[in-house]
């Protein structure tokens, strides 16, 4: 390669991997931290009510577990779900366009609260693992978490997150305009709060085949700078 393309390769180089340099392990994307407990339900059943609230990214990634906190609970089963945003509200449970990611529904989705918040023995902090979804920076979503027993209380959160962005306050659903008798389809009632929960992610697998073609035309520009360095030694 003639000597003038050195600098353009090491740039192009520089540059793929500043981009994609991100980290292989888990990440929190979202964290809004408890502060007490709060009255509001969150139940698993036709009817609800349920709970929804939202929350934007600090950055790209695939969701891999979710945390969150609230009362004990006499039934250690849970749906978590993640809505798209329509106009500040969820978007409705409608399969034909993809607005809503729900998982535990089957009730094999389980997680044991630990009493972990200084100064609050009332509160549980929860955690499960998930597949997905890939959620982009900045973009508004609302994430839902339910209990299979009636009573179970979310958490307030604090005077806003510390990982991440929210925009609206929490809303409530008793799925007046389902079809099945709801609750993730509205009609949303706002619930004049926010909830705590924490949300981590990894990098998409595109991303780590973009650092991997990075990582080689940077290995392409060092084995070509050191040959020139060896040219030029030998002139």
């Amino acid at each position: 390669m003639p000597r003038p393309f050195k600098p353009v390769l090491g740039a192009i180089a520089a540059a793929c991997t500043m981009m994609v340099a991100v980290p292989a392990s888990a990440y929190t994307i979202f964290e809004d931290l408890p502060t007490n407990a709060s009255l509001q339900i969150s139940h698993h059943t036709t009817g609800g009510p349920i709970l929804v609230d939202d929350f934007a990214p600090a950055a790209q990634g695939k969701i891999t577990t979710v945390e969150w906190w609230g009362t004990a609970t006499r039934d250690n089963r849970w749906e978590l779900a993640f809505h798209t945003n329509n106009n500040g509200e969820p978007n409705v449970d409608n399969p034909l366009s993809g607005a809503l990611v729900k998982f535990g529904e089957d009730g094999l989705l389980t997680a044991t609260g630990v009493q972990d918040v200084a100064g609050h023995p009332e509160l549980f902090h929860y955690s499960a693992t998930v597949s997905g979804p890939v959620v982009s920076a900045g973009t508004e979503y609302w994430f839902t978490v339910a209990n299979f027993s009636d009573g179970w209380t979310w958490a307030d959160a604090l005077n806003g997150p510390t990982v991440g962005a929210e925009n609206f306050n929490a809303h409530t659903s008793v799925g007046s305009i389902c079809l099945d008798g709801g609750p993730h389809c509205g009609a949303w009632t706002d619930v004049h709060t926010d909830f705590a929960f924490r949300i981590n992610a990894v990098p998409e697998p595109s991303t780590y085949a973009l650092t991997g073609m990075s990582l080689l035309m940077l290995a392409l520009w060092r084995r070509r700078q050191a040959a020139d360095r060896r040219q030029d030694r030998s002139d």
